[in-house]
């Protein structure tokens, strides 16, 4: 199993696992996108509080930083560092990635060789895995 290092990732893991015992590794080059001064904060409050930052985003997410935050291109080479370490795990016949919707969305775009546009494309729950 590959989990993200962030305490949430981790008790949904733990939930999933109900104790079994399966080798876990820290998934570090990626827990998920850093949003700066927007993390936490709801869309409606952004189109208020940082309103021409947050229209750009939303015009150009690929290449727009949020204020103060990490830019998505950070998030799509950290993918591809992810990917190049799933080698390791080619005699599994199970792998198990626990993980945050945006990072999980973006790995499938990357594992499709789709574009990153289409990460938008994969539902990914949120909450514990039960």
């Amino acid at each position: 199993m590959l989990c993200s290092e962030l305490e949430r990732a981790r008790l949904t893991a733990r939930l999933i696992l109900k104790g079994r015992d399966v080798p876990q590794y820290r998934l570090s080059e990626r827990n998920e996108i850093y949003f700066g001064d927007w993390a936490m904060c709801h869309h409606r409050e952004l189109t208020h509080e940082d309103a021409e930052s947050y229209a750009a985003w939303c015009t150009d997410w690929q290449n727009t930083i949020p204020t103060n935050g990490e830019d998505f291109q950070a998030l799509d080479r950290s993918m591809e560092r992810v990917i190049s370490r799933l080698d390791a795990f080619s005699d599994c016949q199970n792998l198990l990635i626990v993980s945050h919707q945006g990072v999980l969305s973006l790995l499938i775009t990357r594992l499709l060789a789709m574009p990153a546009a289409s990460l938008w494309h994969f539902r990914v729950e949120r909450g514990p895995g039960v």
